[in-house]
């Protein structure tokens, strides 16, 4: 058997099960009584079960197999879904989650972690328990009826109920009451037996509840009922069960099997990301040649050859289409994971949240997803620990006590705009400007002229935190300065917004795609480079009249306003001397605004494939990767939010 192809087939299925998990458990916890959830949980942790058992992971299986345990009581209403409950199975998922990774690495689960799932299988084992001692005959009547015991009494014309008696609360002997409801119902007809047995009933082990299934001749429910009510008895429910024929049983469990088998055939196959990235690899290089191709039959007259390459192009781009689309996943992959997050900071810091998340359905590239993932927790965390104030915060200030959190994805363009909002106290702006001095990042003369937004810029260095006490999810200086970096190295951006007293709003900005992107191609000093369409507003010719000088930095006035202007030359080096400040130029839009970007020639539009950079040019940050021209040469691709001006 080929274990490697599938030991990695279950921890790509187990995954998708642990994030099903744990966006069901957490609505599970908002509605404990939804049977539709409790089924969800159960056949995904039955599934992961059986998994793990076929591949020999033991430790998965017997976790999981007490898991389900637990959860078959609470389908069976045997066991209440509580808080503890939800804990512990969220505790067992953060396990399972350490295990499918190991087991990715091909590693077994090491002594630790077979401690630490011995303590929660205990902890599984200690509620299963006490759910069988405090409640047994609500465990057996949630089972159902068992036929081999009632049609051997049955006689044509017979009908079966179900007697359910919950007895009053702390009432004495409630033997002898049990007993007497079963003397009263025996001369009505044949009792086929009780829930709990009888010896459990005559021994007092059972709670308040029990149950009597009663063979009879057809009687009314109320008449049933009357029979054996007293005041020592609280409720009694009654119901008529019904006998499912051999011909319906055979019917519903092949015919029935059959249509969901039907139903279910799986439509789509799993491909590995690996295999993706190396057919994106491909298409790109076809997409290199197509170019190259149109530049080579420039002198060519013959209509068949253009007709050929026209061709060519067109089913390049089909199938560089259908290549990006397979890539494409829904925020949903990562998005499900976050509410979690979210639950668990705000429990540590005994925080009200309501979380609201929308865009789920929004398609991107999975790598760039993947990226996303750690920056949005940075995020999430600290709106939880700074941005949402403790309930008795939130009522002195006349809001409602739970606060709220929101994570919105929508498209713009190329890229996405990923929203976290909270309506917290919003940023200390004071504070912020105070330690900026303190950390001599600022003089005290210019901390007093700083905008809200050249203030808000400060909070994302390294380090620089104003939390007067660190707390077990932030306030360690770490974390927002992570973000900008790991947006910024995918060629996207942060952005924070505040408003004092009604909250934050940080945005994240990222491409769809980094695999192909559009670009625009410009000259500068003999060379070409690329700048992404995303990040062009417009080209423009600049003339002399519409530049200004503001404090020795020159302006340029577009559309109404003036926005900065330098010359892409010699923000990349490449420039010797004073360069010109007019001619053709580029307005671009970067993180702290417009800016217009002055070049020696536009060269037109390109589709490229962006590779990573290497070597010394991996540390020059105006750049973000390089790729090939249409005429076959390196070119690199400008990250304008990195240009040195």
């Amino acid at each position: 058997m080929d274990t490697a192809k599938y030991r990695d087939l279950f921890v790509s299925e187990t995954r998708e099960h642990l994030v099903n998990l744990n966006r069901a458990l957490l609505a599970l916890e908002k509605s404990p009584g939804d049977p539709a959830l409790l089924d969800e949980v159960f056949r995904s942790m039955h599934t992961i079960k059986g998994m793990a058992a076929s591949i020999g992971q033991d430790l998965v299986a017997e976790l999981t197999h007490q898991a389900e345990s637990l959860l078959d009581r609470m389908r069976k209403r045997q066991m209440p879904v509580a808080a503890a409950q939800i804990d512990l199975m969220l505790e067992a998922l953060d396990f399972l989650e350490a295990a499918v990774d190991a087991i990715g690495r091909d590693q077994s689960p090491d002594r630790k972690m077979a401690e630490q799932a011995g303590e929660i299988i205990r902890k599984m084992e200690a509620l299963d328990a006490a759910a069988a001692r405090a409640e047994p005959a609500a465990a057996a009547s949630a089972s159902g009826c068992d036929f081999t015991r009632i049609t051997p009494l049955k006689l044509p014309g017979d009908a079966i109920y179900k007697i359910r008696v919950l007895l009053e609360q702390d009432i004495a002997l409630k033997s002898a009451r049990a007993f007497l409801a079963l003397h009263i119902l025996e001369q009505m007809g044949k009792v086929a037996y009780t829930v709990p047995e009888r010896h459990d009933l005559e021994a007092e082990r059972f709670d308040r509840g029990f149950s009597i299934f009663l063979v009879s001749k057809p009687v009314s429910q109320e008449t049933l009922e009357q029979s054996i009510a007293c005041s020592e008895i609280e409720d009694i429910q009654i119901e008529e069960v019904r006998e499912e024929t051999t011909e319906e049983a055979i019917e519903r469990k092949t015919v029935g099997a059959f249509l969901q088998l039907a139903q279910e055939r799986p439509r789509d196959i799993k491909v590995s990301v690996q295999r993706l990235d190396a057919l994106m690899n491909l298409v790109g290089e076809m997409l290199v040649w197509r170019d190259r191709l149109k530049q080579l039959i420039t002198g060519v007259e013959d209509p068949a050859v253009h007709d050929g390459v026209d061709k060519i192009a067109k089913i390049t781009a089909d199938l560089q289409h259908e290549v990006l689309a397979a890539r494409l996943v829904p925020m949903a992959e990562i998005f499900d994971r976050f509410p979690r997050v979210v639950r668990d900071a705000a429990k540590v810091l005994s925080k009200e949240i309501d979380f609201k998340v929308e865009g789920r359905e929004l398609e991107m590239d999975r790598s760039i997803l993947q990226m996303l993932a750690e920056p949005l927790v940075h995020l999430l965390r600290n709106a939880v620990d700074h941005g949402v104030e403790t309930a008795e915060k939130r009522r002195a200030s006349g809001k409602p006590q739970a606060g709220t959190i929101r994570l919105a994805a929508g498209k713009l363009k190329d890229q996405v705009v990923i929203t976290v909002e909270d309506d917290g106290r919003g940023l200390n702006l004071e504070a912020i400007r105070r330690k900026a001095v303190e950390r001599g990042l600022t003089t005290p003369e210019r901390a007093a002229s700083l905008t809200e937004s050249q203030l808000s810029d400060f909070i994302a260095m390294p380090g620089f935190s104003t939390a007067e006490k660190v707390t077990e999810v932030s306030g360690r200086g770490v974390g927002l300065d992570v973000v900008k970096n790991k947006v910024e190295a995918m060629g996207g951006s942060l952005r924070i917004e505040s408003r004092p007293g009604a909250g934050t709003r940080f945005l994240v900005t990222a491409p769809l795609s980094l695999a192909i992107i559009r670009t625009l191609l410009v000259g500068v000093e003999g060379d070409c480079f690329s700048i992404p369409l995303s990040q062009v507003r417009e080209t423009v010719e600049v003339r002399p009249d519409d530049v200004k000088t503001l404090q020795g930095r020159p302006l340029f006035l577009f559309r109404r306003k003036a926005i900065p202007l330098f010359h892409l030359g010699r923000a990349l080096g490449r420039t010797k001397g004073e360069p010109r400040m007019s001619g053709p130029a580029v307005v671009v839009e970067r993180q702290d605004g417009e800016a217009a970007l002055l070049i020696d020639r536009m060269l037109g539009q390109q589709e490229i494939v962006v590779k990573p950079l290497s070597g010394l040019v991996k540390q020059a940050r105006a750049f973000s990767g390089a790729t090939i021209s249409r005429e076959g040469r390196p070119m690199l691709i400008v990250d304008v939010n990195n240009l040195a001006v």
